[in-house]
Parts: C-alpha cells; sequence; structure tokens
C-alpha cells in the first residue's frame, strides 16, 4: 500500500529556536518510515492513503482543534485522504513535553484516530479492514523516529 504525506509548517511554532526546522526533518523521516513500512502491507479496499498535514500558525486557523479535520474515502481509487492540523495551541497544551515528544504524540493519536476511521468507511462498503495491523504498522515507523 502506498501512503503519502505533504506537509505545511506555517508560522512559528514556540519560542524554540530552530524548532520547525527539526520538525521538519522529523517529518522527512516519518515519510519515508511509513513508506517503508507500508510498502508490502495491503488492505482491501485501500490501495493508498494521502495525509496533508497543517501545522501551527495561519494554516491552523482553519481548523477548531488539533487532530483530524477533514477524511475522505474515494471506492473506485481506493484511495483514503485525510487532513491532520496542529493547531497554534497544541504546543502550550498538557500535557507538558518537548516539542518533537509533543509531536510524536500528536501523530501517534491521529494515526489511531486514522485506523478507526478507516475501519469505519471501508466496513460500511463491505470490506474487511485489519485496523490492529494498520496501527501496529505506523508504529512501527513513529519508534524509529
Amino acid at each position: 500500500m502506498e501512503i503519502i504525506v505533504s506537509s505545511v509548517i506555517g508560522g512559528q511554532l514556540v519560542p524554540e529556536v530552530g524548532m520547525e526546522e527539526k520538525l521538519h526533518q522529523i517529518i522527512i523521516e516519518m515519510r519515508k518510515s511509513l513508506k517503508k513500512q507500508f510498502v508490502n502491507k495491503s488492505f482491501e479496499g485501500l490501495a493508498k492513503i494521502k495525509i496533508n498535514l497543517y501545522i501551527s500558525g495561519d494554516l491552523s486557523e482553519y481548523c477548531s482543534k488539533s487532530g483530524i479535520t477533514k477524511h475522505q474515502y474515494f471506492q473506485k481509487k481506493n484511495e483514503f485522504i485525510t487532513e491532520f492540523c496542529v493547531d497554534r495551541y497544541y504546543w502550550n497544551s498538557e500535557p507538558k513535553l518537548d516539542t518533537k515528544r509533543k509531536f510524536l504524540l500528536f501523530l501517534e493519536s491521529s494515526l489511531i484516530d486514522l485506523g478507526v476511521l478507516i475501519k469505519e468507511k471501508l466496513e460500511s462498503k463491505g470490506y474487511n479492514f485489519d485496523c490492529e495491523m494498520f496501527t501496529e504498522t505506523a508504529f512501527k515507523s513513529l519508534i524509529a523516529l
């Protein structure tokens, strides 16, 4: 299965100098890791997942909260498209963690939620989706980060 992550970082995240560049590097590594982990996985009714990731600043003004803001399944293409949003208030919310760990916590939570959404959508279309395998594979991708 193919998994694609595109991202946009808008504005300063936190007072921490250079954190935008560090997050950008984490996202690059996450893309590589997700592609590697999912390349030999297959799910009935799902050939591709596209994740659009919007982080902070002006970009997050369109999001009412951090998390999955939109999702859509295209049955003819066997494709699931979703938007993850990290709003500007996320970085100062509980739990207080360094920015990297806070971002990884966001990704973990969002990927769990994504698995549930995909399962619901695919099962409504008559497909069997192994949410547990999806989540385990996603977590393997994050562990390396």
